[in-house]
């Protein structure tokens, strides 16, 4: 089970200089934790090192009693704060509208 979200990135990693759309979606799904982002879709570049997404984000990588808390689907906020602090990259990630919980 994964929770999928829409996100907005802004970079804000000096050492990253590329725009090309494969080399952002590379930094992406490397700037979450644990290799925890599966997948990622409907990619938008945007203006000045910033893009949209929607990622799907394994949740499995929290303890069991939490991730199937997760999975449950029922709290959109606690899959929200989940996705926002699974990101460890140099930049910020915001989530666009309330994640959903998919099935692979």
């Amino acid at each position: 089970m994964y929770v999928e979200a829409p996100v907005e990135v802004t970079i804000a990693d000096k050492t990253f200089t590329s725009s090309d759309p494969y080399d952002l979606k590379l930094w992406l799904q490397r700037a979450f934790k644990s290799n925890a982002c599966y997948r990622i879709s409907d990619f938008k570049a945007g203006p000045a090192r910033t893009f949209k997404a929607v990622v799907a984000v394994n949740a499995r990588i929290l303890p069991e009693a939490e991730w199937k808390q997760l999975e449950t689907g029922t709290n959109p906020a606690a899959m929200r704060r989940f996705v926002e602090t699974t990101f460890a990259g140099k930049g910020t990630l915001k989530c666009a509208a309330d994640p959903k919980i998919k099935a692979s």
